[in-house]
């Protein structure tokens, strides 16, 4: 059984590998903490509040209310909940069962802590709710008089954000099993051709509720995705892992949970869908007892407004997870100081079956501790991720920490283990994770810049350690040792790099082009630009559209002063993938370097519509323009 998680959780930051491909974690600390403690607040009204209640409440008068309004956006025909609560006889004959689950706040499902941060879109009831259910129940559940019970809610059976502006549909229903294990299946939905579009909302709807447990909605624009499905027998691909080319948009988290409400991304943060790209849905979906068959459906809202505000994205993990057999309260942590202020927008968190408490923290620079997010009761079945109703904002030095602690003994009725053995880190359910997503955003370009630079290296830093540790453990596979090369690469360390790629292409030589083209990049790297070419040459003969290979082809090219040879490499990766802004500007380099800047205009325009806010791009263009328009004899750019 695979466990949920937010797809891509240990990439490499996309500027780390940009710097590596030539233009194409966490620290365990024993550091004292703020005192977490259980949430001892009362489930129910007290003292004067308890006294202002009716005494003998009424499914027409007070509890009809309470339940159209929390529990019946699930508890009705065709969503999640397994049966509904519309009517006084939905509710009487469950009395005891709605004050149980109440008082114990696991219904409504919502695991932040009151007090403890405001979040968009909050399920929970009040004490005074509470109060009233107990004692609804407690005195045997009366109707009171039935033209008093208010309407049923109207529910939109329809898209929550109105009519969608695109809406993507799997092409081919699955067929979920009636029993077995959980299913974690990626299924790619191809988008109609068309110019890019920025994307201000959306939503996500599962088809069959009963059985999707949650869902992530990634983006290919490279067609990675659509290989992997051709090679699976059946509707999409299976696995948690859903292949290089399928990221979340930028800094944005979209997923989907029973319950969740749908909305728009804040002004100005809308996210670049690019032309050809594919959707790739992610879905965590449970066996019922019977065949049922799921065919989601996402839907796209779009604006002409670019964004003015990138997101980002940062991953507080600890991979050093060793949890003893019966240990009831094992603590790991990890920290991360920002180098520059930012705000933080949301949230994801994430652990296994052994997760009993998951907090995270902000320490100030002045020595206050702020809470960002405080489960004291997890439950893997109702993770969800959280949207701060007011983003916090924090100054750069400012210590963010994960603490989660977990429970590994008979007292846990979740533990997948009987008797409890030792649990360690690993993708399993019946293993352990530890991870807090925090989506934040960086005041300035600068800043993003700042963060992205050092955030990468402890990204690097904590992804080639589990790599190693990983093909320690399974030398022969040479996916793991390209993966765990690219890291180094990335890192500067190409002399470390090479021995990986040569045993990956002795084990795999039919599918190891990317081996090959890294293989030419560690070379590079070790300015041997002439031991890189063959490499790059192999790369291509096996994938000829690899893009990155292309480009670095046509690098060599122009530092030769190869111009005519350069340009053919760079529009081959261009064609290949018009999405590549570095391929774009690099022929529009070389077109600039022939002396041609009229040619040169529309790849410049292209990367620069990618990155508009690169301003070597804008420079690059416009140097090319003032060459075209024989304003200038120089048609060098400057570097």
């Amino acid at each position: 059984m695979i466990a949920a998680r937010p797809p891509g959780a240990h990439a490499v930051p996309a500027a780390m590998i940009a710097a590596a491909v030539w233009l194409a974690g966490c620290s365990e600390r024993a550091d004292p903490v703020a005192t977490v403690t259980p949430n001892t607040a009362a489930t129910a009204a007290t003292g004067p509040v308890a006294a202002l209640l009716p005494e003998n409440p009424t499914y027409a008068s007070e509890v009809a209310p309470i339940l159209f309004k929390n529990c019946a956006p699930c508890h009705r025909p065709g969503e999640a909940a397994p049966f509904p609560l519309l009517t006084y006889a939905d509710a009487a004959k469950r009395a005891r069962q709605i004050a149980e689950v109440t008082a114990d706040r696991s219904m409504p499902p919502w695991l932040p802590v009151e007090g403890h941060g405001s979040f968009v879109g909050e399920r929970r009831l009040s004490p005074a709710e509470i109060t009233l259910l107990q004692r609804w129940h407690d005195q045997g559940a009366p109707e009171g008089d039935p033209a008093r019970t208010p309407p049923v809610p109207a529910f939109t059976d329809g898209w929550q954000l109105g009519p969608p502006d695109l809406v993507a549909t799997m092409p081919e229903p699955f067929s979920l099993p009636p029993d077995g294990r959980d299913v974690y299946r990626n299924f790619v939905v191809p988008l109609p051709p068309g110019p890019a579009r920025f994307v201000r909302g959306v939503e996500f709807r599962p088809g069959n509720p009963r059985v999707v447990h949650h869902a992530f909605v990634l983006v290919d624009d490279q067609g990675d995705s659509t290989t992997l499905d051709d090679a699976d027998p059946g509707p999409g691909y299976g696995g948690m892992n859903p292949g290089p080319g399928a990221r979340s948009p930028g800094g944005h988290f979209v997923s989907w949970q029973p319950g969740k409400t749908a909305s728009f991304v804040p002004p100005g943060m809308s996210w670049r869908l690019a032309p050809g790209s594919r959707l790739v849905i992610q879905m965590h979906m449970q066996t019922t007892g019977r065949p049922e068959s799921v065919q989601a459906s996402v839907g796209l809202y779009f604006t002409d407004e670019p964004p003015h505000a990138v997101p980002y994205k940062l991953v507080l993990a600890s991979s050093r997870i060793d949890i003893p057999a019966g240990a009831a309260e094992h603590v790991v942590e990890s920290t991360y100081r920002l180098p520059v202020p930012l705000r933080i927008l949301g949230l994801i968190p994430h652990a296994h079956y052994l997760g009993k408490q998951l907090h995270g923290l902000a320490e100030l620079p002045d020595g206050t501790t702020r809470w960002l997010l405080r489960i004291d009761n997890w439950d893997f079945n109702w993770q969800g991720d959280y949207r701060l109703a007011d983003p916090l904002v924090l100054p750069a030095g400012t210590v963010l920490r994960q603490r989660f602690t977990y429970d590994n003994s008979t007292a846990n009725p979740r533990n997948p283990h009987s008797p409890p053995r030792r649990v360690t880190f690993g993708p399993n359910t019946t293993d352990e994770m530890g991870e807090l997503w925090i989506q934040v955003l960086p005041a300035t370009r600068d800043d993003y810049q700042a963060l992205n630079r050092d955030y990468g290296r402890l990204a690097l830093t904590r992804r080639l350690a589990d790599l190693t540790e990983r093909v320690a453990a399974t030398p022969d596979d040479a996916a793991l040792r390209t993966e765990c090369a690219k890291t180094l690469i990335a890192m500067g360390r190409a002399a470390e790099a090479a021995p990986h790629l040569t045993r990956a292409i002795e084990l795999d030589d039919a599918g190891s082009a990317e081996a090959h083209y890294l293989l030419g990049m560690s070379a590079v790297q070790a300015d041997r630009p002439a031991d890189a070419r063959p490499s790059f040459e192999a790369a291509i003969r096996r994938q000829p559209r690899h893009v990155a290979a292309l480009n670095a082809l046509g690098m060599l090219a122009l530092r030769a002063n190869d111009l005519e040879q350069a340009v053919r490499y760079f529009r081959q990766a261009v064609d290949a993938h018009g999405e590549n802004a570095a391929a774009q500007a690099n022929l529009g380099l070389a077109y600039l370097r022939l002396g041609r800047p009229a040619d040169a205009l529309t790849p410049l325009e292209a990367a620069l519509a990618l990155e508009p806010d690169n301003p070597k791009r804008r420079q690059m263009l416009d140097q090319a323009r003032a060459a075209a328009a024989g304003t200038t004899r120089d048609t060098r750019p400057r570097e």
